[in-house]
């Protein structure tokens, strides 16, 4: 069975002998997470167009369904798969897509089941492209006609666990919409044009391995191993709305003499308009974090910032007051992501409250700022997305029922709609006509929690700002949260496909 089990390397030497002596070559490529009689049918109809049947199965690290999927391993699948005696090779396609694959395998026939028959319901967008590769090597595309099970709903059903918590807010979100409502609802976000305005930050990771007490002193000694730094503050947030909108503006402020203003320009999307404000006397921050690093898990051990100050100077801020007097009306969602690092000062939210678009906003307690960035440093917000530590420290309220405090808060900042988000206690979101929301935590396994709530603030401010309701602004707010803490840092932004896949995953 394992002698079925090759590298494409090896298969592509295999198959060219396979079709000097004139055989037909059959490719069918997916997941198979739980293999079951629909695969079992849709393979049998493919060995029935040729005689060298080959399965390619995505990597682990490429199965993007959400948490916890795959189910089971690649190397079970591939085992699974291969124990079918009319499969005759397997392959692990260590890759995004199948086009290394098709490269390699260079089929007759590429086979597909019929739910992909129609490429404008394939929510990955890929089945033209893969299409397209099969005939360069003068292959066809053939569609199964055979019974079409989910792998996803069996897994739901039979193997996922879901809480009762997440089971009831799934069970509502299918009795509000369909999954292709939803969809749609998410491809509508492109045209809407967004101004993010807030601190630019780099975040630096420096791995660390713990050599253990010093000999003359009570202070731990580390070993530095080796590091990594991604986009943080607005740089991440503005590329988490770049992926869904087509029109954005990012303004903020990063050193005149920034080492990092490279590796900001290559790593914001394209579609970013950067409105770049340059500090004379201080340096872009960078917040670099020390952690130890066991496999995935990930223990922070120490944190520096570069600066922490009130960066703007009076031809700075003149500058930004310009800019939106003219321009902040233009758009159709302001995004206010406050970290309190300088760069928006009184008269700058003086500023932007004036704008007649709907107005998202997020403050964030850090050590540099504990106690003096709260949301009531500005006069409204038609959203506001906090934490609970720093709604309560806004409210200067330490024991009210936190639904109190959000719906005071509401009052308090003229606002429509108020998410709390609690980590691994999920969402609670209110609205002004007394409509809450409660959306539990979606993520099980979480590698790294860093950007999860910017992911939230950024997804669900989208949503609500094209009129969508709370209760799924957050839901995809929270899978969004979910999806970005199964990476290290912001190595990742927010991407369209796989919160699609994970919609898709969760209401089969």
């Amino acid at each position: 069975m394992c002698n079925k089990i090759k590298s494409l390397e090896d298969l592509e030497k295999i198959l060219e002998k396979n079709k000097t002596n004139e055989k037909k070559i059959i490719h069918c490529h997916g997941v198979f997470d739980l293999l079951h009689p629909g695969h079992i049918r849709h393979f049998k109809e493919a060995k029935s167009k040729g005689d060298v049947l080959v399965v390619s199965i995505t990597s682990d690290r490429y199965v993007n369904k959400g948490p916890n999927r795959p189910i089971f391993n690649q190397q079970l699948r591939a085992e699974s798969i291969a124990a079918l005696s009319f499969v005759d090779f397997v392959s692990i396609n260590d890759a995004p897509d199948v086009i290394s694959a098709i490269k390699f395998i260079k089929p007759d026939y590429y086979i597909k089941g019929k739910e992909y028959e129609n490429a404008s319901k394939d929510i990955t967008g890929k089945i033209e492209k893969e299409a397209d590769e099969v005939k360069k090597y003068g292959g066809k595309v053939h569609f199964t006609d055979g019974i079409v099970f989910s792998s996803s709903s069996l897994i739901n059903n039979y193997f996922e666990c879901f809480t009762d918590e997440q089971t009831e807010c799934i069970k509502k979100i299918k009795q509000n919409y369909s999954f292709d409502e939803i969809i749609k609802k998410i491809e509508d976000l492109k045209n809407l044009k967004v101004l993010v305005v807030g601190d630019a930050i780099i975040d630096e990771y420096q791995y660390v391995n713990i050599l253990g007490q010093t000999g003359k002193g009570y202070n731990l000694v580390g070993e530095i191993q080796d590091n990594e730094k991604f986009l943080g503050g607005s740089l991440i947030i503005a590329n988490n709305i770049a992926e869904f909108s087509d029109n954005v503006v990012l303004l903020t402020g990063i050193g005149k003499e920034c080492k990092n203003a490279d590796f900001i320009e290559q790593n914001l999307r394209k579609n970013i308009n950067f409105k770049k404000i340059n500090f004379e006397n201080f340096p872009t921050l960078i917040k670099k974090r020390y952690l130890l690093r066991d496999g995935n898990h990930l223990e922070k051990f120490f944190e520096t910032y570069s600066s922490n100050i009130d960066l703007l100077n009076d031809e700075n801020t003149l500058e930004i007051q310009n800019f939106l007097s003219e321009n902040i009306n233009n758009y159709d969602l302001v995004l206010i992501c406050d970290f309190g690092n300088g760069f928006i000062n009184s008269k700058i939210k003086d500023s932007l409250v004036k704008t007649n678009s709907f107005l998202a906003l997020n403050t964030q307690i850090n050590s540099g700022n504990r106690g003096f960035n709260v949301i009531t440093h500005y006069k409204k917000a038609d959203y506001i997305s906090i934490n609970e530590a720093e709604l309560r420290l806004a409210a200067h309220d330490r024991k009210t029922s936190i639904s109190d405090i959000a719906v005071n808060m509401l009052k308090i900042m003229h606002s429509t709609n108020i998410s709390i988000t609690r980590g691994t206690k999920g969402v609670i979101s209110f609205n002004k006509n007394d409509i809450q929301e409660i959306i539990p935590s979606f993520n099980s396994n979480s590698i790294d929690r860093v950007g999860a709530g910017d992911s939230y603030f950024a997804l669900s401010s989208l949503m609500l700002s094209n009129r969508n309701d709370m209760l799924l602004s957050s839901f995809l707010g929270s899978l969004a949260a979910a999806l970005k803490v199964q990476y290290v840092g912001n190595k990742f932004s927010i991407n369209k496909i796989d919160l699609c896949k994970f919609v898709n995953r969760l209401m089969k």
